[in-house]
């Protein structure tokens, strides 16, 4: 029997195609990339507005200049929702499991970058989650934060949207990393999949 703690799943993003078997049904674990996009089918995240996210590895006028080496390949996408604006950034990625993660990098700074964090999440059109950690000051980055997490979910496909601020409300930073969804399996996968491996 495989078997994967959220814990180690957590430490290790890289693992990106974990497996895991109770009873008949399998599932795999696979990581969709800020920008390599999804690792089993190289399907992408859509960012809106385009103009407004940022490649935050590449990006010199970004204000949040996290470490690489602690970023899952080395990249993020950077978005700033400004204080009172009508025009939120969005990031929606269609995936086909029962489970979700979506893991980014924080800041808790109060100026340059501003470090407020306020996030809705929703799954097939429906609210699912928050996220909001105001700033306090302290100018480290955390890196593989799960920022939301929803299990459960029917097996089948699945839209994830996220959403970076409220209308009219405060300054909001996101620093998109990777996302991780668990995918069923059809019986029998493991054994066909383990007869495989040199």
């Amino acid at each position: 029997m495989f078997l994967i703690s959220a814990a180690l799943l957590f430490a290790f993003p890289g693992l990106c195609l974990t497996l895991r078997s109770q009873a008949s049904t399998s599932s795999i674990n696979v990581t969709i990339d800020d920008t390599l996009g999804d690792r089993s089918n190289g399907a992408q995240i859509t960012y809106e507005p385009d103009s407004l996210w940022n490649i935050g590895q590449n990006c010199s006028a970004c204000t949040a200049h996290p470490d690489p080496s602690l970023v899952l390949d080395g990249t993020w996408h950077d978005g700033t929702t400004e204080a009172g604006s009508d025009e939120l950034l969005t990031a929606t990625v269609g995936f086909n499991g029962v489970a979700i993660y979506v893991f980014c990098i924080v800041t808790r700074s109060s100026v340059s970058p501003d470090g407020n964090s306020d996030m809705t999440f929703f799954v097939d059109g429906q609210q699912a989650g928050q996220y909001e950690v105001p700033p306090d000051g302290d100018t480290t980055y955390t890196y593989n934060v799960p920022v939301f997490v929803k299990e459960e979910l029917t097996a089948g496909p699945h839209q994830l949207r996220i959403v970076n601020g409220r209308v009219n409300g405060n300054k909001s930073l996101i620093l998109l990393d990777y996302i991780i969804y668990r995918s069923v399996m059809p019986p029998g996968f493991i054994k066909r999949e383990l007869k495989q491996l040199p």
